[in-house]
Protein backbone atom coordinates (compact mmCIF):
# COMPACT_ATOMS: atom_id res chain seq x y z
CA UNK A 1 0.00 0.00 0.00
CA UNK A 2 1.01 3.23 -0.66
CA UNK A 3 2.24 5.52 2.30
CA UNK A 4 0.09 7.42 4.47
CA UNK A 5 2.62 9.79 5.69
CA UNK A 6 0.48 12.71 4.98
CA UNK A 7 -1.35 13.15 8.38
CA UNK A 8 -5.16 12.26 8.37
CA UNK A 9 -6.40 10.89 5.82
CA UNK A 10 -9.10 9.44 3.53
CA UNK A 11 -7.48 6.71 1.27
CA UNK A 12 -4.13 9.04 2.25
CA UNK A 13 -5.37 12.30 1.00
CA UNK A 14 -5.85 15.35 4.11
CA UNK A 15 -9.24 16.56 3.93
CA UNK A 16 -8.36 19.51 2.71
CA UNK A 17 -7.48 17.58 -0.48
CA UNK A 18 -10.73 16.09 -0.19
CA UNK A 19 -12.11 18.77 -0.73
CA UNK A 20 -10.07 20.78 -3.41
CA UNK A 21 -10.13 17.80 -5.13
CA UNK A 22 -14.31 18.11 -4.68
CA UNK A 23 -14.29 21.38 -5.92
CA UNK A 24 -12.44 20.51 -8.77
CA UNK A 25 -14.36 17.23 -9.29
CA UNK A 26 -17.44 18.99 -9.78
CA UNK A 27 -16.59 21.51 -12.74
CA UNK A 28 -16.25 18.35 -14.72
CA UNK A 29 -19.42 16.46 -13.87
CA UNK A 30 -22.22 16.24 -16.06
CA UNK A 31 -24.61 18.85 -14.61
CA UNK A 32 -28.53 18.52 -14.92
CA UNK A 33 -30.43 21.74 -14.76
CA UNK A 34 -30.88 23.52 -11.56
CA UNK A 35 -26.81 22.59 -11.03
CA UNK A 36 -24.98 24.91 -8.89
CA UNK A 37 -21.24 24.98 -7.19
CA UNK A 38 -23.25 26.11 -4.11
CA UNK A 39 -25.79 23.02 -4.18
CA UNK A 40 -29.24 22.86 -4.66
CA UNK A 41 -31.40 26.43 -4.08
CA UNK A 42 -34.40 23.41 -4.33
CA UNK A 43 -34.04 19.66 -4.91
CA UNK A 44 -33.83 18.27 -8.99
CA UNK A 45 -36.74 17.03 -10.49
CA UNK A 46 -34.59 14.08 -11.64
CA UNK A 47 -30.91 12.15 -10.74
CA UNK A 48 -29.86 9.89 -12.64
CA UNK A 49 -27.77 6.93 -11.31
CA UNK A 50 -25.79 4.59 -12.98
CA UNK A 51 -25.42 0.89 -12.16
CA UNK A 52 -23.22 -1.79 -13.08
CA UNK A 53 -24.54 -5.48 -12.70
CA UNK A 54 -23.00 -8.58 -13.41
CA UNK A 55 -25.63 -9.71 -15.43
CA UNK A 56 -24.46 -13.50 -16.53
CA UNK A 57 -24.51 -14.27 -12.78
CA UNK A 58 -27.47 -14.77 -10.87
CA UNK A 59 -26.18 -12.47 -8.43
CA UNK A 60 -25.93 -9.78 -10.64
CA UNK A 61 -29.59 -10.14 -11.54
CA UNK A 62 -30.72 -10.20 -7.64
CA UNK A 63 -28.81 -6.86 -7.44
CA UNK A 64 -30.46 -5.30 -10.24
CA UNK A 65 -34.03 -6.71 -8.91
CA UNK A 66 -33.24 -4.70 -5.29
CA UNK A 67 -32.42 -1.61 -7.06
CA UNK A 68 -35.00 -1.76 -9.51
CA UNK A 69 -37.41 -2.32 -7.08
CA UNK A 70 -36.28 0.47 -4.58
CA UNK A 71 -36.31 2.96 -7.55
CA UNK A 72 -39.76 1.82 -7.92
CA UNK A 73 -40.75 2.90 -4.86
CA UNK A 74 -39.12 5.43 -4.15
CA UNK A 75 -40.44 7.40 -6.77
CA UNK A 76 -44.19 6.02 -6.67
CA UNK A 77 -44.09 7.68 -3.19
CA UNK A 78 -43.30 11.26 -4.85
CA UNK A 79 -39.54 10.94 -5.00
CA UNK A 80 -36.35 11.83 -2.82
CA UNK A 81 -38.09 14.15 -0.07
CA UNK A 82 -41.04 13.94 -2.40
CA UNK A 83 -39.30 16.21 -4.70
CA UNK A 84 -36.61 14.03 -6.76
CA UNK A 85 -37.43 11.54 -8.89
CA UNK A 86 -34.83 8.58 -10.05
CA UNK A 87 -33.73 7.40 -13.50
CA UNK A 88 -32.08 4.02 -13.34
CA UNK A 89 -29.28 3.81 -16.21
CA UNK A 90 -28.51 -0.01 -16.53
CA UNK A 91 -25.39 -1.98 -18.09
CA UNK A 92 -23.71 -5.36 -17.63
CA UNK A 93 -20.18 -5.13 -16.43
CA UNK A 94 -20.31 -9.19 -17.39
CA UNK A 95 -18.23 -10.00 -14.07
CA UNK A 96 -15.16 -8.76 -16.20
CA UNK A 97 -12.20 -6.13 -16.11
CA UNK A 98 -12.63 -4.75 -19.72
CA UNK A 99 -16.29 -4.84 -19.80
CA UNK A 100 -16.71 -2.96 -16.90
CA UNK A 101 -14.05 -0.22 -18.40
CA UNK A 102 -16.08 0.00 -21.25
CA UNK A 103 -19.84 0.00 -19.55
CA UNK A 104 -18.04 2.48 -16.74
CA UNK A 105 -16.95 5.02 -19.80
CA UNK A 106 -20.57 4.89 -21.51
CA UNK A 107 -22.56 5.76 -18.08
CA UNK A 108 -19.71 8.61 -17.77
CA UNK A 109 -21.56 9.52 -21.31
CA UNK A 110 -25.16 9.54 -20.44
CA UNK A 111 -24.24 11.69 -17.62
CA UNK A 112 -25.15 9.75 -14.48
CA UNK A 113 -24.36 11.74 -11.13
CA UNK A 114 -23.76 8.59 -9.28
CA UNK A 115 -22.91 4.99 -9.93
CA UNK A 116 -23.72 1.93 -8.33
CA UNK A 117 -21.78 -1.38 -8.91
CA UNK A 118 -19.37 -3.38 -9.22
CA UNK A 119 -20.16 -7.05 -7.50
CA UNK A 120 -16.79 -8.42 -8.71
CA UNK A 121 -13.48 -7.48 -7.13
CA UNK A 122 -11.87 -7.34 -11.17
CA UNK A 123 -14.68 -5.40 -12.31
CA UNK A 124 -14.46 -2.88 -9.15
CA UNK A 125 -10.56 -2.33 -9.53
CA UNK A 126 -11.39 -1.64 -13.48
CA UNK A 127 -13.68 1.10 -12.77
CA UNK A 128 -12.73 2.55 -9.94
CA UNK A 129 -10.28 4.59 -11.39
CA UNK A 130 -11.99 5.52 -14.02
CA UNK A 131 -14.97 7.33 -12.61
CA UNK A 132 -12.54 8.81 -9.76
CA UNK A 133 -11.17 11.14 -12.79
CA UNK A 134 -14.46 11.64 -13.92
CA UNK A 135 -15.70 13.11 -10.56
CA UNK A 136 -18.67 10.76 -10.07
CA UNK A 137 -19.11 8.94 -6.37
CA UNK A 138 -19.23 5.27 -6.73
CA UNK A 139 -20.63 2.93 -4.32
CA UNK A 140 -18.74 -0.36 -4.35
CA UNK A 141 -20.19 -3.77 -3.67
CA UNK A 142 -16.61 -6.09 -3.96
CA UNK A 143 -14.70 -7.40 -1.39
CA UNK A 144 -11.11 -6.52 -2.52
CA UNK A 145 -9.34 -4.85 0.41
CA UNK A 146 -7.01 -3.13 -2.19
CA UNK A 147 -10.73 -0.79 -3.13
CA UNK A 148 -10.55 1.13 0.71
CA UNK A 149 -6.48 0.47 0.67
CA UNK A 150 -3.88 1.08 -1.91
CA UNK A 151 -6.24 1.37 -4.92
CA UNK A 152 -8.93 4.17 -3.85
CA UNK A 153 -5.20 6.07 -2.39
CA UNK A 154 -3.18 5.48 -5.64
CA UNK A 155 -6.61 6.56 -7.59
CA UNK A 156 -7.70 9.26 -5.39
CA UNK A 157 -10.89 7.51 -5.55
CA UNK A 158 -12.16 9.63 -2.23
CA UNK A 159 -15.65 9.68 -3.89
CA UNK A 160 -16.02 6.17 -3.78
CA UNK A 161 -17.47 4.22 -0.70
CA UNK A 162 -17.88 0.01 -0.12
CA UNK A 163 -21.41 -0.99 1.13
CA UNK A 164 -20.74 -3.76 2.34
CA UNK A 165 -18.18 -5.65 4.00
CA UNK A 166 -14.52 -6.45 2.99
CA UNK A 167 -12.26 -9.68 3.65
CA UNK A 168 -10.99 -9.03 6.87
CA UNK A 169 -15.04 -8.18 8.30
CA UNK A 170 -15.85 -11.80 6.44
CA UNK A 171 -12.87 -13.79 6.91
CA UNK A 172 -11.83 -12.44 10.75
CA UNK A 173 -15.43 -14.06 12.72
CA UNK A 174 -15.08 -17.30 9.99
CA UNK A 175 -11.11 -18.07 11.16
CA UNK A 176 -12.08 -17.35 15.07
CA UNK A 177 -15.10 -19.67 14.55
CA UNK A 178 -13.35 -22.13 13.63
CA UNK A 179 -10.64 -22.34 15.80
CA UNK A 180 -12.49 -21.20 19.19
CA UNK A 181 -15.99 -23.37 18.86
CA UNK A 182 -14.79 -25.96 16.44
CA UNK A 183 -11.48 -26.47 16.94
CA UNK A 184 -10.16 -26.38 13.68
CA UNK A 185 -6.30 -25.06 13.11
CA UNK A 186 -4.50 -26.94 10.16
CA UNK A 187 -6.30 -25.58 6.81
CA UNK A 188 -6.18 -26.25 2.57
CA UNK A 189 -6.99 -23.06 1.20
CA UNK A 190 -7.61 -22.30 -2.24
CA UNK A 191 -9.64 -19.84 -4.21
CA UNK A 192 -10.38 -18.09 -7.46
CA UNK A 193 -7.21 -16.31 -9.07
CA UNK A 194 -8.66 -12.57 -8.25
CA UNK A 195 -8.01 -9.62 -5.75
CA UNK A 196 -11.58 -11.13 -3.62
CA UNK A 197 -10.07 -14.70 -3.62
CA UNK A 198 -6.56 -13.20 -2.93
CA UNK A 199 -7.82 -10.90 -0.22
CA UNK A 200 -10.01 -13.68 1.65
CA UNK A 201 -7.48 -16.03 1.49
CA UNK A 202 -5.18 -13.56 3.76
CA UNK A 203 -7.84 -11.94 5.53
CA UNK A 204 -8.42 -15.55 6.92
CA UNK A 205 -4.88 -16.57 7.02
CA UNK A 206 -3.88 -13.55 9.71
CA UNK A 207 -6.80 -13.85 11.87
CA UNK A 208 -6.10 -18.38 11.61
CA UNK A 209 -2.21 -17.73 13.01
CA UNK A 210 -3.14 -15.17 15.50
CA UNK A 211 -4.81 -17.92 17.31
CA UNK A 212 -2.46 -20.39 16.95
CA UNK A 213 -3.83 -22.58 13.08
CA UNK A 214 -1.60 -22.51 10.63
CA UNK A 215 -2.29 -23.40 6.46
CA UNK A 216 -0.89 -26.95 5.93
CA UNK A 217 0.64 -25.55 2.82
CA UNK A 218 0.33 -22.77 0.41
CA UNK A 219 -2.63 -21.69 -0.95
CA UNK A 220 -3.60 -22.47 -4.54
CA UNK A 221 -5.35 -20.42 -6.65
CA UNK A 222 -7.36 -21.74 -9.63
CA UNK A 223 -8.63 -19.49 -13.59
CA UNK A 224 -11.77 -17.61 -12.28
CA UNK A 225 -14.78 -19.67 -13.74
CA UNK A 226 -12.53 -22.69 -14.46
CA UNK A 227 -14.95 -25.41 -12.29
CA UNK A 228 -12.81 -28.44 -13.89
CA UNK A 229 -10.10 -27.28 -11.63
CA UNK A 230 -11.72 -27.58 -8.44
CA UNK A 231 -11.68 -31.02 -8.51
CA UNK A 232 -8.48 -31.60 -8.46
CA UNK A 233 -7.66 -29.09 -5.69
CA UNK A 234 -10.33 -31.13 -3.34
CA UNK A 235 -8.68 -34.20 -4.19
CA UNK A 236 -4.90 -32.48 -3.42
CA UNK A 237 -6.80 -31.24 0.47
CA UNK A 238 -8.03 -34.89 1.09
CA UNK A 239 -4.24 -35.90 0.58
CA UNK A 240 -2.93 -32.75 2.66
CA UNK A 241 -3.44 -33.96 6.58
CA UNK A 242 -5.63 -31.10 7.14
CA UNK A 243 -8.81 -30.95 9.18
CA UNK A 244 -10.32 -28.67 7.23
CA UNK A 245 -11.25 -26.66 4.18
CA UNK A 246 -11.44 -23.48 3.16
CA UNK A 247 -12.52 -22.62 -0.29
CA UNK A 248 -12.94 -19.00 -1.86
CA UNK A 249 -14.90 -18.11 -5.07
CA UNK A 250 -18.32 -17.17 -6.58
CA UNK A 251 -21.93 -19.24 -6.28
CA UNK A 252 -21.12 -21.75 -9.14
CA UNK A 253 -17.27 -22.48 -7.69
CA UNK A 254 -18.59 -23.10 -4.26
CA UNK A 255 -21.34 -25.21 -5.70
CA UNK A 256 -18.67 -27.28 -7.48
CA UNK A 257 -16.41 -27.11 -4.40
CA UNK A 258 -18.71 -27.91 -1.90
CA UNK A 259 -20.43 -30.36 -4.60
CA UNK A 260 -16.43 -32.37 -4.57
CA UNK A 261 -16.06 -32.24 -0.98
CA UNK A 262 -18.67 -34.58 -0.35
CA UNK A 263 -17.94 -36.91 -3.64
CA UNK A 264 -14.88 -37.33 -3.47
CA UNK A 265 -15.30 -38.51 0.40
CA UNK A 266 -13.63 -35.35 2.43
CA UNK A 267 -16.75 -35.24 4.60
CA UNK A 268 -16.92 -38.89 5.26
CA UNK A 269 -13.14 -38.45 6.36
CA UNK A 270 -14.02 -36.25 9.15
CA UNK A 271 -12.75 -32.99 7.33
CA UNK A 272 -15.22 -29.81 7.52
CA UNK A 273 -15.55 -27.06 4.45
CA UNK A 274 -15.48 -23.16 5.26
CA UNK A 275 -16.56 -20.73 2.60
CA UNK A 276 -17.71 -17.64 1.77
CA UNK A 277 -21.56 -16.06 2.46
CA UNK A 278 -22.38 -16.72 -0.92
CA UNK A 279 -22.53 -20.29 0.67
CA UNK A 280 -26.28 -18.01 1.45
CA UNK A 281 -27.65 -17.62 -2.16
CA UNK A 282 -30.88 -19.36 -3.32
CA UNK A 283 -28.54 -21.16 -6.32
CA UNK A 284 -26.63 -22.59 -3.67
CA UNK A 285 -29.31 -23.65 -1.71
CA UNK A 286 -31.19 -24.47 -4.85
CA UNK A 287 -28.25 -27.29 -6.24
CA UNK A 288 -26.62 -28.84 -2.83
CA UNK A 289 -28.77 -31.42 -1.21
CA UNK A 290 -29.76 -30.96 2.36
CA UNK A 291 -27.37 -33.64 3.64
CA UNK A 292 -24.46 -31.99 1.79
CA UNK A 293 -24.69 -28.45 3.11
CA UNK A 294 -25.17 -29.78 6.74
CA UNK A 295 -22.63 -28.61 8.94
CA UNK A 296 -20.84 -26.15 6.30
CA UNK A 297 -19.78 -23.00 7.69
CA UNK A 298 -19.76 -19.23 6.34
CA UNK A 299 -20.55 -16.05 7.58
CA UNK A 300 -23.61 -14.25 6.89
CA UNK A 301 -24.32 -10.48 6.12
CA UNK A 302 -28.11 -10.39 5.71
CA UNK A 303 -30.73 -11.67 7.93
CA UNK A 304 -34.20 -10.91 7.72
CA UNK A 305 -35.30 -13.16 11.02
CA UNK A 306 -36.29 -16.19 8.83
CA UNK A 307 -33.45 -17.96 10.04
CA UNK A 308 -33.02 -19.86 13.39
CA UNK A 309 -30.34 -18.93 15.72
CA UNK A 310 -28.34 -19.98 18.37
CA UNK A 311 -27.81 -16.85 20.39
CA UNK A 312 -30.03 -14.10 21.60
CA UNK A 313 -30.30 -11.19 19.79
CA UNK A 314 -32.49 -8.19 18.99
CA UNK A 315 -34.51 -8.38 15.96
CA UNK A 316 -32.93 -7.82 12.32
CA UNK A 317 -32.11 -4.27 11.79
CA UNK A 318 -34.89 -1.74 10.44
CA UNK A 319 -33.34 -2.19 6.51
CA UNK A 320 -32.97 -5.67 6.29
CA UNK A 321 -36.89 -5.72 7.86
CA UNK A 322 -38.43 -2.65 5.39
CA UNK A 323 -36.50 -4.38 2.11
CA UNK A 324 -38.42 -7.83 3.48
CA UNK A 325 -41.34 -6.77 3.21
CA UNK A 326 -41.08 -4.60 0.32
CA UNK A 327 -40.17 -8.01 -1.37
CA UNK A 328 -42.82 -9.87 0.18
CA UNK A 329 -45.73 -6.96 -0.67
CA UNK A 330 -44.63 -6.89 -4.35
CA UNK A 331 -43.15 -10.27 -5.67
CA UNK A 332 -44.77 -12.55 -2.78
CA UNK A 333 -41.32 -13.64 -1.29
CA UNK A 334 -38.76 -12.30 0.65
CA UNK A 335 -35.72 -10.62 -0.23
CA UNK A 336 -32.45 -12.26 -0.27
CA UNK A 337 -28.74 -10.98 0.49
CA UNK A 338 -28.06 -10.44 -3.37
CA UNK A 339 -31.65 -8.04 -2.97
CA UNK A 340 -29.18 -5.88 -0.89
CA UNK A 341 -26.54 -4.81 -2.78
CA UNK A 342 -28.80 -3.13 -5.09
CA UNK A 343 -31.65 -2.16 -2.95
CA UNK A 344 -28.91 -0.78 0.11
CA UNK A 345 -27.06 1.61 -2.39
CA UNK A 346 -29.96 3.44 -3.74
CA UNK A 347 -31.39 3.97 -0.19
CA UNK A 348 -27.90 5.11 0.36
CA UNK A 349 -27.80 7.36 -1.67
CA UNK A 350 -31.76 8.57 -1.04
CA UNK A 351 -31.10 8.74 2.75
CA UNK A 352 -28.06 10.94 2.29
CA UNK A 353 -30.02 13.25 -0.28
CA UNK A 354 -32.89 13.71 2.46
CA UNK A 355 -30.28 14.08 5.66
CA UNK A 356 -27.64 16.58 3.94
CA UNK A 357 -30.84 18.66 1.33
CA UNK A 358 -28.59 18.24 -1.73
CA UNK A 359 -28.08 16.30 -4.34
CA UNK A 360 -24.71 17.59 -5.32
CA UNK A 361 -22.73 14.30 -5.91
CA UNK A 362 -19.64 15.43 -4.00
CA UNK A 363 -21.28 16.92 -1.69
CA UNK A 364 -23.26 13.72 -0.95
CA UNK A 365 -20.04 12.12 -0.80
CA UNK A 366 -18.33 14.19 1.15
CA UNK A 367 -21.43 14.16 3.60
CA UNK A 368 -20.85 9.93 4.07
CA UNK A 369 -17.52 10.34 5.57
CA UNK A 370 -18.29 14.06 7.21
CA UNK A 371 -16.34 13.42 10.42
CA UNK A 372 -14.82 9.74 10.07
CA UNK A 373 -11.99 8.51 10.94
CA UNK A 374 -10.00 5.18 10.74
CA UNK A 375 -11.98 3.89 13.89
CA UNK A 376 -14.76 6.32 13.91
CA UNK A 377 -17.61 6.69 11.28
CA UNK A 378 -19.54 9.82 9.63
CA UNK A 379 -23.28 9.79 9.75
CA UNK A 380 -25.41 6.21 10.09
CA UNK A 381 -27.64 4.69 7.30
CA UNK A 382 -30.59 2.22 7.61
CA UNK A 383 -29.79 -0.45 5.13
CA UNK A 384 -30.22 -3.96 4.54
CA UNK A 385 -26.73 -5.03 6.26
CA UNK A 386 -27.22 -3.00 9.23
CA UNK A 387 -27.40 0.38 10.72
CA UNK A 388 -23.62 2.01 10.25
CA UNK A 389 -21.49 4.41 8.77
CA UNK A 390 -18.51 4.94 6.51
CA UNK A 391 -14.80 5.10 8.02
CA UNK A 392 -12.50 8.19 6.64
CA UNK A 393 -11.35 5.07 3.92
CA UNK A 394 -15.13 4.59 2.30
CA UNK A 395 -15.08 1.34 4.31
CA UNK A 396 -18.69 0.27 5.79
CA UNK A 397 -18.27 -0.56 9.42
CA UNK A 398 -20.44 -3.30 9.72
CA UNK A 399 -19.77 -6.90 11.10
CA UNK A 400 -20.95 -10.20 10.33
CA UNK A 401 -21.55 -12.84 11.70
CA UNK A 402 -21.26 -17.23 10.93
CA UNK A 403 -23.49 -19.54 9.83
CA UNK A 404 -23.77 -23.20 9.10
CA UNK A 405 -26.72 -25.47 7.59
CA UNK A 406 -28.51 -27.92 9.96
CA UNK A 407 -31.01 -30.63 8.58
CA UNK A 408 -30.33 -28.67 5.54
CA UNK A 409 -31.43 -25.51 7.30
CA UNK A 410 -29.25 -22.00 7.31
CA UNK A 411 -28.81 -21.85 10.90
CA UNK A 412 -26.75 -18.74 12.52
CA UNK A 413 -24.47 -19.94 15.26
CA UNK A 414 -22.97 -16.41 16.00
CA UNK A 415 -24.13 -12.95 16.22
CA UNK A 416 -22.88 -10.06 14.14
CA UNK A 417 -20.29 -9.08 17.27
CA UNK A 418 -18.32 -12.43 17.82
CA UNK A 419 -15.78 -11.24 15.86
CA UNK A 420 -15.23 -7.88 17.37
CA UNK A 421 -12.12 -8.81 18.85
CA UNK A 422 -10.13 -9.61 15.35
CA UNK A 423 -11.92 -7.45 12.95
CA UNK A 424 -9.22 -4.60 13.14
CA UNK A 425 -7.44 -1.81 11.33
CA UNK A 426 -10.07 -1.38 8.09
CA UNK A 427 -8.61 0.79 6.78
CA UNK A 428 -5.12 -0.24 6.59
Amino acid sequence: MASKERGSSQGGMSRRGFLKLAGVGLVGVSLGTGWSRTGWSQLPDTIRIGAMFPLNLAEGAQAQEGAELAVRLINEAGGIAGQTQIELVTVDDKCSGSEATKVANDLISQGVQFVIGNFCSGAALATQPILAAAGIPQILWAFATDLTGASREENNAILSVRLGPQAKIEMAPLAKYAVVANGHKRFFAFAQDTGFGRSMVEAFRQTLEGLGGEFVEEPQFFPIFQLGAIGPLITAAKASGAEAVLGIGLAPEEIEMVTQFNTQGLREAGMTFYGTDLLNDTAFQEAVPDSEKDGIYFPWVYDNGDSPRTFDRAEPEPGARRMDEAFRTHFGRPAVRNNGWGWGSIELIRQSIEQLGSAVPTAVAEYWLQGATEATTGPTFELPFGNYGFLICGQANMRTGVGTYREGVRTLVADRDFGNDVVIDLCS
